[in-house]
């Protein structure tokens, strides 16, 4: 799978991250506002407990205690508030008439525990706000609460006090949501209940509107990051671009210094330099190379006349003739290899002169089939010939017949004998499009990228060596990209083997 630009990769690992965080931040406040929420319904309950003695009288204060809840939570008081009290044997002599059914106080929890310490008349008591000790006593005959825990009708009720430790819990039914509180003394039990209706309410507003609001701060994060990372690889795209247009003829690009960022300024140094040292060996091969095939002609020349002379002196048949024949060949090759070194120096250079002129290519063609024919007759090689005729470029003729024939001379070196070879010459509105192909192996697959470098020879199994030296595709791209053409390795599978150079036709050819 093809990875993410980095730009994008450091965008949503931002968004990620930052999601996680506000993620682990949200949940923990959730958390925080819903245990506050629950301390605040359990202070609730354990303050209507206290503050309201009628719950732990007789039946009679009933009614006034539903006109107090009425008083205190309107009209609906029995959506808010649900009462239940039980005796020191835990027996219920009192459960609020709109108890939920989904609720049996059976299946309930509602044991006290820890070591009472019983109220008596008369007994000191600590209330729940943690006030200094008070003594109450009741009032005979005043209408009083009874069990020490009554006050006369003329005064305020007293705070009650609960001498066991007080239990809260939660429990769930299909409406609602209960907060129970279980509050008490040795002698009564009350269990109270606070509906958590608006509380959830509340926690699901907060929820929701945390998860709405997430989409859009990681968006922000990830678009922040987005733009921090393209402001952070700013200067490496500047390089990368840089470094793309560092060819041969153009080793003098230089990368833009970058002060504002120290560790990426540092590289574009060491790069500079690098390529600096990079120019000046260049320069120094190239040159070096195009003074030496220079150099190499003349005495190439004058070793060729001089054998020339010499195989017209020696006898018909004789060993010097045979040996001035075979120098011969060995002194034309070194004057072909001297020419490819001299035009690849000269078009590493960018000085690779053109004699440009229009050419008709069908013909130039024709002219090089025959003499490639001539090449193949030892190896009975079959042509199969297309060309389409008066096919005509703006080129320099001598050049592009090298190029051309160095794919022919290919196609006929790398062949089996009794094979084929495939020419096809056609042309398009624009285009001139020629095709070879020969019979053979093929090349492997971990070989054709490097079959235009200079040099390289493919290298196969149980194959006879071929003369050469690597130079003949090589040099005929750096000939057909003078010529603003393309030659590449359009197929190659078992059997055959396919090469097409791409040139534009020449001006009002129709």
């Amino acid at each position: 799978m093809k990875p993410l630009p980095s730009r994008l990769q450091i965008a949503l690992l931002s968004a990620v991250i930052s999601g996680m965080v506000l993620g682990a931040f949200g949940v923990a406040m959730w958390l925080m506002i819903y245990d506050m929420r629950i301390e605040a319904v359990d202070r609730e309950i354990r303050t209507l407990g206290s503050r309201h003695p009628g719950l732990f009288a007789g039946r009679g204060n009933y009614d006034r205690l539903a006109s107090s809840l009425e008083f205190t939570f309107g009209e609906d008081y029995t959506n808010h508030v649900i009462l239940l009290l039980r005796d020191a044997v835990g027996r219920t002599f009192y459960a609020s008439p709109h108890w939920p059914e989904a609720l049996d106080p059976a299946r309930l929890d509602l044991r006290l525990e820890g070591n009472p310490q019983a109220l008596r008349p008369g007994s000191t008591e600590t209330n729940l706000a943690g006030s200094q000790p008070r003594t109450e006593r009741s009032a005979p005959g005043r209408g009083g609460m009874g069990r020490g825990f009554g006050v006369g009708r003329g005064g305020p009720p007293p705070e009650v006090v609960f001498t066991k430790p007080s239990r809260f819990f939660t429990a769930n039914t299909a409406e609602s949501v209960w907060r129970f509180g279980v509050l008490g003394n040795d002698e009564v039990t009350l269990v109270m209940g606070l509906n958590q209706r608006e509380v959830e309410q509340e926690l699901n507003s907060v929820r929701r509107a945390f998860l709405l609001t997430l989409p859009a701060a990681l968006f922000l994060v990830g678009l922040g990051g987005w733009v921090v990372a393209g402001r952070a690889l700013r200067p490496l795209k500047a390089i990368a671009d840089t470094a793309e247009r560092v060819t041969a003829r153009g080793l003098d690009q230089r990368i833009a210094n970058s002060p504002e960022n120290p560790e990426v300024a540092r590289l574009i140094q060491v790069l500079n330099r690098m390529m600096d040292r990079l120019q000046t060996s260049f320069r120094q091969a190239t040159r070096f190379s195009a003074d030496a095939s220079h150099e190499l002609k003349t005495p190439l020349a004058v070793m060729q006349g001089e054998l020339e002379n010499a195989l017209q002196s020696a006898a018909a048949g004789s060993a010097e003739q045979q040996l001035f024949s075979n120098l011969l060949e060995e002194i034309q090759r070194l004057k072909t290899i001297t020419r490819s070194l001299l035009l690849l120096a000269q078009a590493d250079a960018g000085q690779l002169k053109l004699a440009l002129e229009p050419v008709d290519l069908s013909a130039e063609l024709g002219a090089m089939i025959e003499d490639a024919r001539v090449l193949a007759a030892d190896l009975r090689l079959h042509f199969d010939v297309e060309v389409q005729p008066q096919v005509r470029v703006s080129a320099d003729r001598g050049l592009l017949h090298t190029a051309m024939f160095n794919l022919i001379n290919n196609a006929i070196k790398y062949n089996r004998p009794d094979g084929g070879i495939s020419i096809r010459l056609n042309a398009t509105e624009h285009s001139a499009v020629f095709t070879i192909g020969n019979t053979g192996p093929g090349i492997p697959p971990e070989d054709r990228p490097k079959i235009f470098d200079r040099f390289f020879r493919v290298d196969l199994p149980n194959s006879p060596k071929v003369e050469g030296i690597g130079l003949g595709l090589s040099l005929a791209r750096e000939i057909v990209r003078a010529h603003r053409g393309e030659l590449s390795l359009k197929e190659s599978r078992a059997h055959w083997t396919f090469f097409e150079l791409v040139l534009s036709r020449a001006s009002g050819d129709g």
